[in-house]
């Protein structure tokens, strides 16, 4: 049987644009002597790339613009890593064999013998929910949703960025809303006391419409990072589990996506946490965060903490220093919605020392990866694959 198709198709497009590497090409060689249906494969494709009406459309090509609206082809099913090089020119040439329209000129010169075209179903995006204390869900996604909404007696602000949430002063009511940050996305809420939360993926918050006079109490689970509104009389308190922050104006960042080692890093004022099992408290300086080890039941660690690392996903950064790719793959699960599974025994114990970027996109960060280490993946039906 005629080893993976898709990676041998992935070297007749290297072939095809100029830019394959020796080896590729003395292992492309032997595949076509093998596989007699692997060489007229090739030479099919080679005679129809240099058939008039094709050369006349490279000639005309924008490949900067092509490469621009066609580059997410090369983020969805990659066979193995793909080098940078594939730029302009090469990944122009390898773009008309894989574009709809060309592809069928291509492979079926009489036009009458084009399959059909079947459009694939546009993925769902992942949707930020309010569910209010009522039950009614509010899609904060949904961009035709009013700027302006009016719940009871609060109102809501919304914009692409986050959401104000306002109540009169009158309002003495404590029933929770909860906002739910998916996969993904990260958002910005901003509380009826002004004080602003930033949720990053996979995170929720409870909070009520109005704060009552004696405390403000909010509740939650993942990441998220507080500029809490300083009022004396009214302490600021966060409930994250086993763990409660108690605060007057400060700013710091709850992590707790790990729930067995819930972390709470101070970035300016001062904190107080405590140990809601064993009523253990610690206060916190700025710069300085506390793990509690649950399991171990030793309490609260405190040490200094490196602010680029633990603060920078708010610009969509992620920094990793001898990370597993066990850890790494649940960042990834976050940010892109992605599960990764693991194909090789031990490969999740892979220790990595890099950066994710976000707005870079998945692949990016794959082939980067590849290319510094052993590790080979293979993204297939919305799973990455570690080989």
């Amino acid at each position: 049987m005629i080893p993976d198709q898709e990676y041998i198709e992935q070297l007749m497009l290297e072939k095809l644009s100029g830019d394959i590497t020796p080896e590729d090409d003395h292992l492309l060689l032997q595949l076509m002597e093998k596989y007699p249906v692997v060489a007229s494969r090739f030479h099919g494709l080679e005679q129809q790339l240099h058939h008039p009406d094709a050369r006349q459309y490279l000639d005309n090509l924008d490949e900067a613009q092509l490469w621009e609206a066609r580059r997410h082809l090369f983020q969805q099913t990659p066979v193995r890593p793909i080098r940078r090089q594939w730029l302009y020119r090469a990944a122009a040439v390898t773009l008309i064999l894989l574009s709809g329209s060309v592809l069928g000129y291509l492979f079926y010169p009489d036009r009458s013998a084009m399959p059909e075209a079947k459009n694939n179903p546009p993925a769902v995006e992942p949707r930020i929910m309010l569910q209010l204390a009522s039950g009614e869900t509010i899609d904060l996604s949904d961009t035709t949703q009013a700027s302006l909404l009016h719940v009871g007696a609060a109102q809501m602000h919304l914009s692409a960025q986050g959401m104000q949430y306002e109540a009169r002063a009158s309002d003495t009511s404590t029933a929770m809303n909860r906002l739910q940050v998916p996969a993904g996305r990260d958002y910005k809420l901003t509380l009826s006391d002004s004080t602003e939360v930033w949720l990053n993926a996979m995170s929720e918050i409870r909070f009520p419409v109005a704060f009552n006079s004696r405390s403000r109490e909010v509740f939650v689970s993942g990441e998220a990072y507080f500029t809490v509104k300083k009022e004396s009389n009214r302490p600021f308190i966060v409930h994250t589990g086993q763990v409660s922050v108690n605060v007057l104006g400060t700013t710091f960042n709850v992590n707790t996506y790990t729930n067995t080692h819930p972390k709470i890093s101070l970035a300016s004022g001062k904190v107080s946490l405590q140990n809601t099992a064993s009523r253990e408290t610690v206060q916190l300086t700025p710069g300085y965060e506390a793990i509690l080890n649950i399991p171990s039941g030793k309490g609260f660690q405190v040490g200094e903490f490196n602010p680029r690392n633990t603060l920078s996903w708010m610009e969509g950064k992620y920094y990793f220093k001898n990370s597993s790719l066990k850890e790494i793959a649940a960042v990834i699960k976050r940010l892109f919605d992605t599960n990764v599974v693991f194909n090789t025994p031990g490969a999740e114990n892979v220790s990595i020392t890099g950066v994710l970027v976000k707005k870079d996109g998945l692949m990016e960060f794959m082939d980067n990866l590849s290319k510094t280490t052993d590790v080979r993946y293979q993204l297939t039906d919305g799973v990455l694959h570690i080989l």
